[in-house]
């Protein structure tokens, strides 16, 4: 048959609640601030690694950016360049043109003027020649 131990069950209600006093002080609430204070850790370093990440994030669309500009930039630098080479070669080509033109025009008045005095020179030497040679024919001295 079953009895109870009046005793027995007050020591043993007695050692429960005391058992559940010195696990609670001692074992559960050391261990709740424990896991609370891992807790706010964990949070606190996800929310730095967020806010990294968000910096990188930011820093990298302003690098982007600042790219994109510079390219911009090099680019007009690039298409103005070209224009002024562009410009600078047409003038060196027009200049070279009419210094061409120049030399040729310098050629040909000199070629003429030669012309001129070659013809003026043969032409009075025709006459010299023309003068001897009437003499010889005719029986003279040249």
């Amino acid at each position: 048959m079953l009895s109870i131990n009046l005793s027995e069950l007050i020591w043993t209600i007695i050692n429960f609640f005391l058992l559940y006093f010195l696990l609670k002080r001692f074992l559960y609430t050391p261990l709740t601030r424990f896991l609370d204070a891992r807790q706010a850790k964990i949070d606190d370093a996800l929310a730095q690694e967020n806010a990294a990440k968000a910096a990188l994030e930011e820093s990298r669309g302003r690098i982007e950016s600042e790219k994109s500009a510079r390219r911009e930039e090099a680019a007009a630098l690039r298409a103005g360049s070209e224009a002024e080479d562009e410009t600078q070669s047409r003038l060196a080509l027009a200049k070279a043109e009419s210094d061409a033109e120049a030399a040729l025009s310098d050629a040909q008045k000199r070629i003429e003027t030669e012309r001129r005095d070659e013809s003026a020179a043969i032409a009075a030497e025709t006459d010299a020649l023309a003068d001897a040679l009437a003499q010889r024919l005719l029986g003279g001295k040249p």
